[in-house]
């Protein structure tokens, strides 16, 4: 898959460093897992990040940005 930069939402500048949350239902409440990532690019479907040393890609339906 080729990494393209697009002007979405949101989208941080390259080598910034932004939040991201994932939410997670349980049986009888939402809990929130926040990363603090460096941004590296994105696409329609992913965030392409740095966390901990390590390269992901996030699914954009499944973790948003947030500032908190």
């Amino acid at each position: 898959m080729t990494d393209i930069e697009l002007p979405i939402g949101l989208t941080p500048r390259i080598g910034a460093e932004f939040h991201l949350v994932h939410w997670t239902r349980g049986t009888e409440e939402w809990t929130a897992h926040t990363i603090l990532a460096v941004y590296v690019s994105s696409t329609p479907d992913e965030w392409v990040v740095e966390h901990l040393g390590r390269r992901l890609r996030l699914s954009r339906q499944e973790w948003l940005r947030f500032m908190p």
